[in-house]
């Protein structure tokens, strides 16, 4: 985007020198007028005055050079040590911080932390989060296995107020580790990252969803040099297209010790020899997050028409709607708001093709063409839903298309929780062996009913194939293999 850069000398924040002695004045970003400092400032001409400016700044000030004054240092990045930043008499030209933050949000989290030595947390991760976050119990547990501390913070004030929260965080003492699940407790313009990044934190970044449904929050590229995990790999090659350096794919796991001593509540207690299904209509605030996006009528007729096995996910949907570049900006709004349209279509199809199936979730689903569907409401995730897959005979699952090839918590929690599933077919299967995955899969919606009838008795084969599921994901695919991934990964 295009913006005026305000000339005034109230557009810099001051902050005093700490050293002792005269400390050198240093310019974070000059302004479009750098001429004016030395009025504005008080600078005399026989003191040298330090400055580090964004390239990209200076290219967009006509005669830029000729304007700054002769007793001012241009310096690189790597001049503006801890040292000189700890002792040093700095200027930050604020409206250049907002607008080229990968260059400047560096330079802050060396300002701010200085040369200041830190205590090391040994073995320490933190994980931002909120109170009823999903996945932090899991990650947790997992990180914790593996001989670390695990610290909660919040995420809402981290990623609000990065620059007052974090910094005393870090003097409590500085942890290997800060992962982060979708951005939460990273600021959008990276200045968190960068405080991290200079305490000697790694980052990490777990996208569990869309990538591209969350990058567009963030306003700097400093994602780019972030190490990102994705559930889903398909997305690994549009990232890197994007610019990502470091992916790695992480895909969704069980916690076998929180899918124990769960219980049945009272509108589930008569699901023996029943098939369920067990989901929300919709993500939260969806009809918000996607506003004043439409899907065409002639996507919507292809999508609602087709009877056949393709897959209306949010690739093809960027195939159709031309669209190039995902990020920056929110061109990639309209492909997530097409692959939820066929998402909703494609779970109310299987839905509706299910017949006698009890359905617990939102009212969303009360408009399901299906005379047979037993509706009841939500269930709570960790103290009920494992109790209800070891109950009903068969558990539905059925794939969003927002992730192409990704995993949902079905394809490994139901196993686990000596429960039986039959699923979609899909590329994210592929991490599990074709014996598995080839006789529970349907590629059709009308496949479901006769998929329920072979697997819901009791018999050897279901028995074995049971065991083999189980078996496979408590070896490969729990969290705890997770954690030992994104360790690895991380150098840690």
């Amino acid at each position: 985007m295009t913006k005026s850069m305000p000339a005034s000398a109230d557009q810099f924040e001051w902050r005093p020198g700490r050293g002792s002695g005269q400390s050198p004045t240093v310019f974070l970003g000059l302004g479009p007028e750098p001429d004016k400092l030395p009025e504005w400032f008080d600078l005399p001409p026989d003191k040298p005055v330090l400055y580090l400016e964004s390239q990209a700044f200076m290219d967009q000030i006509d005669g830029y050079a000729a304007r700054v004054p002769a007793h001012f240092i241009h310096i690189s990045p790597d001049e503006f040590t801890a040292p000189l930043a700890d002792r040093a008499r700095a200027a930050r030209y604020l409206p250049a911080h907002r607008a080229f933050p990968s260059f400047f949000a560096p330079l802050t989290a060396r300002l701010t932390l200085g040369g200041h030595s830190r205590t090391r947390l040994e073995r320490t991760v933190w994980l931002p989060c909120g109170d009823a976050d999903l996945l932090i119990a899991e990650l947790t547990a997992a990180f914790t296995a593996k001989g670390y501390s695990v610290r909660h913070i919040d995420h809402e004030a981290l990623g609000k107020h990065p620059g007052s929260v974090l910094p005393d965080l870090l003097r409590e003492g500085v942890p290997d580790l800060f992962f982060s699940i979708n951005f939460k407790g990273l600021d959008h313009y990276g200045l968190a990252c960068a405080l991290l990044r200079e305490a000697g934190t790694e980052v990490g970044v777990w996208l569990v969803d869309n990538p591209f449904n969350v990058l567009p929050s963030v306003r700097s590229g400093y994602w780019r040099d972030v190490r990102l995990f994705v559930t889903d790999h398909s997305f690994i090659g549009p990232l890197i297209k994007a610019g990502a350096r470091k992916v790695t794919h992480l895909p969704l796991a069980a916690a076998p010790a929180l899918l124990d001593g769960t219980v049945l509540p009272d509108h589930a207690r008569d699901l023996a020899g029943k098939l369920v299904f067990v989901g929300r209509s919709a993500f939260p605030d969806r009809d918000k997050f996607f506003a004043g996006e439409t899907v065409g009528d002639e996507a919507r007729a292809l999508v609602l028409g087709d009877t056949g096995t393709r897959r209306y996910d949010y690739h093809w949907w960027r195939d159709r709607l031309g669209v190039d570049a995902l990020w920056p900006g929110n061109a990639g709004r309209a492909v997530g708001a097409g692959a939820e349209f066929a998402s909703r279509a494609w779970k109310f199809r299987c839905l509706e093709a299910a017949g006698r199936i009890t359905v617990f979730g939102d009212d969303g689903w009360r408009g399901l063409a299906n005379p047979d569907a037993d509706l009841r409401g939500p269930l709570d995730y960790y103290a009920h839903l494992p109790a209800v897959y070891r109950e009903a005979a068969v558990t539905l699952n059925v794939t969003g298309l927002q992730l192409p090839a990704g995993l949902n918590q079905r394809n490994f929690d139901v196993w686990c929780a000596g429960g039986y599933l039959i699923t979609d077919t899909h590329p994210g299967l592929s991490i599990f062996p074709p014996e598995l995955t080839d006789p529970i899969a349907y590629a059709r919606p009308e496949e479901i009913h006769d998929l329920v009838i072979r697997h819901r008795e009791d018999t050897r084969t279901r028995r074995d194939l049971q065991r083999a599921w189980r078996e496979c994901i408590l070896r490969d695919h729990t969290y705890d293999n997770r954690a030992e991934t994104i360790l690895k990964t991380m150098r840690l």
